[in-house]
């Protein structure tokens, strides 16, 4: 028992710290694809800073062209891009993160690991025979 508890307290640090860092990956995704940063400074850009989804890519069309945004609160920055950035920040995003092969592999690994470190012991225990 003492066991399970252990690694549900590993699983829950592992995804406490995955969902801390998430922005901070999204940045640094953002800016290794160009995306330049925007600190919010006349009442007009802190009203729009402050209107956007926190966390989250907007898109803006304006005088034609696309404008692609992430506001990050916590520094109270903006990282601005056109379509060539955001197009190569989604290469970078899949190239690094979505591979359907490296995804799957790691997956199927971490499947592999939990069921010969104890859980397959618990889980094939609750499978009526």
């Amino acid at each position: 028992m003492n066991r399970l508890l252990s690694l549900l307290a590993l699983l829950l640090a592992v995804l406490l710290t995955g969902c801390a860092t998430h922005l901070q990956q999204k940045e640094n995704f953002l800016r290794e694809a160009g995306f330049r940063t925007v600190k919010p400074s006349t009442p007009e850009q802190i009203a729009h800073f402050q209107s956007l989804r926190q966390g989250h890519i907007s898109h803006e069309t304006r005088n034609g062209q696309t404008l692609h945004m992430l506001a990050d609160p916590g520094q109270h920055i903006l990282l601005v891009g056109g379509d060539a950035e955001y197009e190569r920040y989604q290469e970078i995003l899949y190239a690094k993160v979505v591979d359907p092969d490296t995804a799957s592999a790691k997956f199927t690994q971490g499947l592999e690991n939990a069921w010969n470190n104890g859980w397959g012991a618990v889980l094939g225990s609750l499978v009526p025979q």
